[in-house]
């Protein structure tokens, strides 16, 4: 399975169990695409609010968990923190040894994205159900679309298979770059749904190029004229999320610390006002979702045969 590059936020606190609020360096690695849209709300939120003083570090990458945990840098890092969201999962769900969260302190989700099923207006799929009467009848010849295979448009797709009570192994899924090329390959008639974020696909919504069909929120979005999955018969609520979690070894001031400086960013006047959905859920309530999010997410993997 293709693993997608994690975002990571390095906390450099001034001594050990440091008050969140007296974090001396916050240091942003990023990959682009949501990871450098989060990167940048996290950042813009901490600097409006002056939560913390903050040294602009230098962009880089990371392409796995395996670095969480570990202090081999230049300075003692009194606090390790990775963001966290699907990939996380993703990457959880493929290492059956369970290291990637054993290295893990699960902090807090903070916000996250609903996933929409989209189609062209021209499509003969004017509604969720028409698509699951023929995804249901024909899976291997209905092509759907999103971005990374194994990422969360594939996971999503997976799990509305499997909420229709389907075969995910005969499922067609075509896997894009960007929403964008899913945009024009929809426009095109060269696929037939697409799965894709609100955050990316609100616009075309808007302008009428593409059809919404369901969103995967619990409840019905404002702006977008589309059931719910749980409305249309899929008992499914899936997000694009993102959240923290530490090294597993984090002291139980520092852990204190920075949950704390969760809630703070959480309950931010800029963040709940950035195009994301706050999600908020902290602590062992996080613990337990992440753990049963690694458990549904691998389960599907497999089905979908990229584990």
């Amino acid at each position: 399975m293709r693993r997608r590059a994690f975002l990571g936020l390095l906390a450099l606190a001034a001594g050990c169990g440091t008050p969140a609020a007296r974090l001396s360096r916050l240091s942003l690695l990023a990959e682009g695409g949501a990871a450098d849209s989060f990167a940048r709300s996290l950042r813009s939120v901490i600097e409006a609010g002056r939560l913390t003083k903050v040294d602009l570090a230098e962009v880089s990458s990371l392409t796995s968990m395996s670095g969480v945990g570990r202090r081999d840098g230049p300075e003692l890092i009194e606090a390790q923190v990775m963001v966290a969201g699907p990939a996380l999962v993703a990457e959880a769900a493929a290492d059956h040894t369970g290291h990637v969260l054993a290295r893990t302190t699960p902090l807090a989700r903070l916000v996250g994205e609903w996933e929409v099923l989209v189609a062209s207006p021209r499509s003969r799929f004017r509604t969720f159900d028409a698509f699951a009467e023929a995804l249901r009848r024909d899976p291997a010849e209905l092509q759907v679309a999103g971005r990374a295979v194994g990422g969360p448009d594939h996971v999503l797709f997976g799990l509305v298979a499997q909420g229709l009570g389907m075969d995910v192994r005969l499922l067609s899924y075509a896997a894009y770059a960007d929403a964008e090329q899913v945009v024009s390959a929809l426009v095109d008639a060269r696929i037939a749904v697409g799965v894709g974020g609100l955050r990316d696909l609100a616009a075309p919504i808007r302008a009428g190029t593409l059809r919404p069909l369901a969103v995967s929120a619990k409840d019905r979005v404002p702006g977008v004229d589309a059931p719910t999955l749980i409305e249309s018969g899929v008992r499914l609520e899936y997000a694009d999320w993102r959240g923290l979690v530490g090294a597993a070894g984090l002291g139980d001031a520092d852990r204190a610390a920075l949950r704390d400086l969760c809630r703070t960013v959480a309950a931010a006047p800029d963040w709940r006002r950035s195009d994301w959905v706050p999600m908020h859920l902290e602590g062992d309530d996080f613990a337990r979702w992440l753990e049963a999010e690694v458990a549904r997410t691998r389960a599907v993997l497999a089905d979908l045969g990229t584990l």
